[in-house]
């Protein structure tokens, strides 16, 4: 890890542009001590330490653009070229990929920065008012990121104080010691963090308990250690009900310039202004270019294969001709379909699925649409976490421990919210006839990814549950499979329907070959690391299957 940590390295955005880096060599000299103490002399300054921070767990490396489109490329929910995506979306991810290594360097700088700040308030600001507030917050970042890090990668270099010279070199860390750490962080982040907001975006203690419950959730599937880990996480889960609310329609949700609504219980707060320094990318990632949805010149690199779109209205009973009408008000606010003009010469109408089929039979994600802005930064915030998807999760909880009608209860709530009409999506939907503790488990997966498709969890919880024995991204993609038959799409009627050299690709091979689906519920450990970490050889420490 020689290229990834030096001993002090945040962004001050009291005093500099979102470019400025300060970094401090290995050997801190007298002058170096002296400026580390002033930055932690006042409230001000530590607030601009901590506003780095931030901009680490912020940046386009990381939560800004390319863990996103990695992570969803690598699911039959979505597909993207480029070297950011499309070998993502062949299953078939290279450990020497630059800007895989790009995003590990990114979230172990952000841990670094948590690292040196935790630290650093200790010493220099311990007594301040504000300083239990900041340090809940450095644990809350370091343990989200340690979460996405023993997810994607499973066992990883586990840091919890910062890197100098005699700790360069660093060998792997069981899951299960990751895990007790992120529970430990999250732990004092929610001692810590006041339960009331206190600044725009900033999580509050029942950000932690939420998280928390998240962690436990991901414990319940990953050990069988004898810890009721469903308990843990239902306790966590309960605390957070009620200290948030659904938003009065799922549109206002998105709606451009609507930020930390009563539904945000976590959202990265971006700006748009700079042009220097590239932040989030979220808008052009997702959005196609020269359109409404995006101004700027490229776009959409990340698109919607269809089966989001068309199951959208399978899994509801809905036949797509004229007659029959959606009720769920979240299909117009998340998908781009049918087609777009582009408003940019060569005015040109693009058409999508449902009107072409086959690689160009693809959707767009709607969510972060920007309608003016031209700027390289989008001016979207990103929301992370939101109650939703803490009702959804509670339904899963419910329906794991064995209460099956409490979990169609969480469920009910979801979907009464995205109704256009009056209490008919729950009827639609048929789940209150199920019985089966695993088809209930199938169908909360579902309708988790029609209520939070583009906001960055399939990935994960396609790769976390199991349905009748098989990983919930082997019963997609088998799905996904069934879907590009003859006669297999419901709106192609006699039109001819075909796989796609990167969009709407045939998956075959993935379910032929049990070793790439089981190499694919990680990531690999990137080459560079392995190369520049003394502690790691690539036989023993590289994730199976690469």
């Amino acid at each position: 890890m020689k290229s990834i940590f030096v001993l002090f390295a945040f962004l001050i955005g009291v005093f500099a542009s979102c470019d400025s880096i300060l970094e401090i060599s290995d050997n801190l000299d007298e002058s170096g001590a002296l400026y580390e103490k002033g930055l932690f002399s006042s409230e001000e300054n530590i607030e601009g330490v901590l506003n780095g921070v931030y901009a680490k767990f912020a940046s386009q490396f990381y939560n800004g653009g390319s863990f996103f489109q990695m992570t969803s490329s690598n699911t039959p929910y979505f597909s993207s070229g480029g070297p950011k995506g499309e070998t993502f979306t062949d299953f078939d991810i290279p450990t020497e990929l630059t800007q895989l290594f790009q995003t590990w360097v990114a979230m172990y700088e952000c841990i670094d920065s948590a690292n040196q700040f935790i630290e650093s308030i200790a010493i220099y600001a311990a007594d301040m008012p504000s300083t239990p507030t900041n340090l809940g917050q450095a644990h809350f970042l370091r343990a989200l990121t340690y979460f996405d890090l023993v997810r994607v990668w499973g066992e990883v270099p586990l840091r919890i104080e910062p890197a100098n010279k005699e700790t360069l070199f660093f060998p792997k860390s069981s899951k299960q010691e990751i895990y007790n750490q992120i529970v430990l962080d999250l732990k004092e982040a929610k001692r810590l963090l006041p339960a009331e907001n206190y600044k725009p975006g900033r999580p509050k203690s029942h950000a932690a308990a939420g998280y928390l419950a998240k962690v436990y959730m991901a414990m319940a599937t990953e050990f069988d250690n004898g810890t009721d880990y469903w308990t843990l996480a239902r306790t966590e889960a309960i605390s957070v009900v009620g200290k948030y609310e659904l938003v009065g329609s799922y549109a206002e949700l998105f709606e451009e310039g609507n930020k930390n609504t009563v539904e945000s219980i976590f959202e990265i707060q971006y700006s748009s202004t700079g042009t220097s320094a590239v932040s989030n990318v979220l808008t052009t990632v997702t959005a196609p270019g020269k359109s409404i949805y995006n101004r700027r010149s490229n776009g959409g690199g990340l698109r919607i294969n269809k089966m989001a779109f068309h199951d959208h209205y399978k899994d509801y009973g809905i036949a797509r001709d004229t007659a029959s009408i959606h009720p769920d008000t979240r299909i117009p606010v998340t998908y781009i379909s049918e087609s777009f003009t582009q408003i940019i010469a060569p005015i040109t109408i693009k058409k999508l699925y449902p009107i072409v089929f086959g690689n160009t039979g693809v959707n767009y994600i709607k969510k972060y649409q920007e309608e003016t802005n031209t700027n390289i930064n989008s001016g979207r915030n990103r929301i992370m976490f939101r109650y939703a998807d803490l009702l959804l999760m509670l339904a899963e909880i419910e329906n794991e421990i064995g209460d099956k009608e409490v979990a169609k209860d969480y469920i009910e709530q979801v979907l009464d919210r995205a109704d256009g009409y009056s209490d008919t999506l729950y009827e639609l939907s048929n789940i209150e006839g199920i019985t089966d503790v695993d088809e209930l488990r199938e169908r909360i997966m579902i309708e988790r990814i029609y209520e939070l498709l583009g906001e960055g969890h399939e990935w994960f919880d396609l790769r976390r549950q199991t349905i009748d024995g098989v990983s919930f991204l082997e019963n997609r993609i088998l799905r996904r499979q069934e879907l590009m038959q003859t006669g297999g799409d419901d709106f192609a009627g006699t039109k001819k329907v075909s796989y796609g050299p990167i969009h709407n690709k045939n998956l075959q091979f993935v379910l032929d070959d049990p070793s790439i689906l089981q190499k694919n519920m990680r990531f690999p450990i990137p080459l560079n690391e392995i190369l520049g970490n003394n502690a790691l050889n690539f036989s023993d420490d590289q994730n199976t299957g690469y």
